[in-house]
């Protein structure tokens, strides 16, 4: 009996370090995120973009979601120019709701927006805009050292709904020990 719960014991412990093995890291202005399944890190599609990830949705009925990191160093204007750019994204104005959370010594602040989305297509300058209707963007300014990160995820209500606590996650990631 004991050579059994020897072995559970030790097989349990085999699979929790090949389990928080499978985290990733991105660093981005002193700050470190982690993340793991099923985000899946891609090459950014721009130098713009400090980093990108995708939420590999299980359910083939919703759409995957991209995640971008932005970081300007100490540019990328003020946290309200920013909010109500993400804000103009949409057409009318949609159904926003900002928060402050504290998280470790910074204050994070967060957006959900929902409507009509003007899709850029041909980069975020173009004038070239796809409505997408009932469309969700989470949103997070993330205080780091060589300035703040920018996180954005946009996509049809129901697929942002379905990974939001995961967005949350990972941007609580650098705050967690």
């Amino acid at each position: 009996m004991k050579i059994i719960l020897s072995s559970l014991l030790t097989l349990s412990l085999i699979l929790s370090l090949a389990i928080a093995d499978d985290k990733e890291s991105l660093a981005v202005s002193g700050l470190t995120f982690e993340f793991g399944d099923p985000w899946i890190r891609q090459q950014p599609a721009s130098s713009m973009r400090a980093g990108q990830l995708l939420y590999d949705h299980e359910d083939e009925k919703l759409k995957d979601i991209e995640l971008v990191l932005f970081h300007f160093g100490g540019s990328g204007g003020s946290t309200r120019a920013n909010l109500d750019r993400w804000i103009g994204q949409f057409s009318p104005a949609p159904d926003a709701k900002e928060e402050t959370k504290k998280m470790g010594d910074k204050e994070v602040i967060f957006l959900t927006a929902t409507g009509t989305y003007m899709e850029s297509s041909g980069g975020p300058f173009s004038g070239n805009k796809t409505p997408r209707e009932n469309y969700t963007m989470l949103a997070a300014i993330i205080p780091g050292s060589e300035g703040n990160v920018f996180l954005k995820a946009t996509g049809p209500k129901e697929s942002i709904e379905a990974m939001k606590e995961a967005f949350m996650a990972f941007a609580a990631s650098p705050f967690s020990e």
